[in-house]
């Protein structure tokens, strides 16, 4: 069974006096465990579909069926968990809390989670070694460089050691040397058995994924293996 099924989701915003589509009927299935990109232009809706994979939004109408469950019939509290639990995010511009520590930043969703404290502090060492930044964790974000910062946002983001994780233009502010640095972090995820879906317009990112999803004006148009 697959983790992720989208069936003809529908999401519109309202844009002046006019509603837009931002997804036209958008139809797709992820497996647990796959490592896949979605490309698309600035405006395509790739950031909106990642939204609602994500819990961060809801379908206006279709099925976003995650696990084997309709994610409509959920309740507020099913959906934050599954927000907080299961999906981890990295984001383009870090989202790092800037006079804090990078223990502290990777703490984060442990805190929210109820983890006692004690215990969250080890998981947050844990994950900062697992991104190779065991020597920083008492550095402020403006004390790394964005490379750094970006290792810290996955070190939070797999704080829950969550099945999935969701990483919206991830290199989007890091020279290209860094960018594969990050690249070669979410290989590794997805060696691990994680679930990596990788926002990106960059053709170059999207080829080290092994699918790529294309979309463009809320639909999807090409949905190709890459050939290693």
């Amino acid at each position: 069974m697959p983790l992720l099924v989208l069936e003809n989701v529908v999401k519109r915003y309202k844009m002046g006096e006019q509603f837009v589509r931002a997804l036209d009927g958008v139809s797709l299935s992820i497996e647990s465990g796959e490592y896949l990109s979605i490309m698309g232009p600035s405006g395509s809706g790739k950031s909106t579909l990642m939204n609602i994979m994500g819990f961060l939004d809801l379908p206006d109408s279709g099925k976003y069926i995650f696990d084997g469950k309709d994610t409509t019939g959920m309740s507020e509290s099913e959906l934050a968990y599954a927000r907080n639990r299961r999906v981890g995010f990295v984001f383009q511009t870090f989202n790092l809390l800037p006079r804090v520590s990078a223990l502290e930043n990777a703490e984060l969703p442990l805190i929210y989670g109820g983890i006692p404290r004690k215990k969250r502090i080890a998981i947050a060492k844990s994950m900062l070694e697992k991104v190779n930044l065991g020597h920083r964790i008492m550095h402020k974000p403006n004390e790394l460089s964005g490379g750094e910062r970006q290792r810290v946002a996955i070190a939070r983001a797999l704080a829950n050691n969550p099945e999935i994780i969701l990483a919206d233009e991830p290199t989007g502010n890091l020279d290209t040397k860094t960018g594969d640095e990050i690249m070669a972090i979410f290989k590794n995820l997805h060696e691990q058995g994680k679930t990596v879906i990788v926002v990106t317009h960059d053709p170059e990112i999207a080829e080290q994924t092994d699918r790529v999803i294309h979309i463009r004006d809320g639909k999807i148009i090409d949905d190709t293996l890459v050939k290693k």
